[in-house]
């Protein structure tokens, strides 16, 4: 696949790309996902799957659903509470949170190395920062999982942890799989 191929199927697989306000925001999380894709092995981006138990649905999936939602709770946070969301820093995040899905698992469902020795925030965090997107993005990334022991310091970052949780435990359910709540 040719780099402009890449970079199309990137943006016809995220068209919430297009609801990021500050263009060097959204040109970073374009180069990240281009950049991280062109070192896996995966065949398409839609084969990442979400994780090695929910192989019924993929990354992009998650991540696109992750961030509609993200979305909609702002507005609403905005809405009723009157409390102020940085949507670009939201949206932006919620794009990144889980690029490292493609090198945590391989073709079989099975944890890589990287899977098994990294925390999986840590690679998104240092694309983010090789970027130079703020702190402010690279904390809601982090802090997204528990598995960071980082707590959500920021409106952003409580709501992509908890959508992310949501979301996570949605596909669980119809899976019939054990759900984060409950460990």
């Amino acid at each position: 696949m040719i780099k402009v191929d890449l970079r199309n199927s990137i943006i016809e697989a995220l068209p919430e790309l297009e609801l990021i306000q500050n263009n060097e925001y959204k040109e970073a999380v374009i180069d990240i996902w281009e950049e991280t894709y062109k070192k896996s092995e995966w065949a398409r981006l839609e084969d990442v799957p979400k994780n090695n138990k929910v192989r019924a649905y993929s990354n992009v999936q998650h991540t696109r659903s992750v961030t509609l939602q993200a979305i909609a709770c702002a507005e609403i946070v905005e809405n009723i509470h009157n409390i102020k969301v940085d949507k670009d820093v939201l949206i932006t995040s919620s794009l990144l949170h889980d690029i490292s899905k493609v090198f945590e698992y391989d073709n079989n469902g099975n944890k890589t190395n990287y899977g098994k020795m990294m925390q999986h925030g840590v690679y998104s965090v240092s694309k983010a920062a090789e970027h130079r997107l703020p702190l402010e993005i690279q904390h809601c990334i982090v802090t997204h999982t528990e598995l960071s022991k980082v707590m959500p310091q920021t409106i952003e970052a409580l709501i992509l942890h908890y959508v992310d949780y949501l979301d996570s435990d949605l596909l669980s359910h119809v899976l019939h799989l054990p759900l984060a709540l409950k460990r």
